[in-house]
């Protein structure tokens, strides 16, 4: 009967990990981000504390915004189901909407050692492109 307490501490364990939620796997990637060789002031605007896009958005802006459970871009707002780890990939299942429809989603992410954040085209393999995150100094004119 000691095996029973010791199953219940596993089970529990676990189920406090699920219940973390998608946001506690995607902390480290909070915040705006736009594709490497932009201007983030072109595209972002200071929104109370965090950053948003800028009004009206630029429909062909390769920025997102992650903030809680959402992504963000300029023309859908997403939900992060679920995140899957895959080596240092994190593959985030969204359901995102637009103005027209509401559909399900991937994207492909890993951090850098230099800072930015890469979006990949496949879990495994594929090519990237580099991101770097946006901040409110990076808003302001030299």
């Amino acid at each position: 009967m000691a095996f029973r307490p010791y199953l219940l501490a596993v089970v529990v364990g676990f189920a406090a990990l699920g219940a973390q939620g998608a946001g506690a796997q995607t902390t480290d990637l909070q915040g705006a981000w736009l594709e490497e060789g932009q201007i983030c002031a072109n595209v972002f605007a200071a929104a109370g504390k965090a950053l948003g896009f800028k009004r009206p958005a630029n429909a062909f802006a390769s920025a997102f915004v992650i903030r809680g459970e959402r992504l963000s871009t300029p023309l859908a707002t997403c939900r992060i189901a679920r995140v899957n780890l895959q080596g240092e990939r994190r593959v985030l299942h969204l359901s995102c909407t637009t103005t027209i429809a509401t559909d399900a989603a991937r994207a492909v992410l890993a951090l850098g050692q230099d800072g930015g954040l890469y979006r990949y085209s496949a879990p495994e393999g594929g090519t990237a492109i580099r991101y770097r995150r946006c901040t409110s100094e990076a808003l302001k004119t030299p």
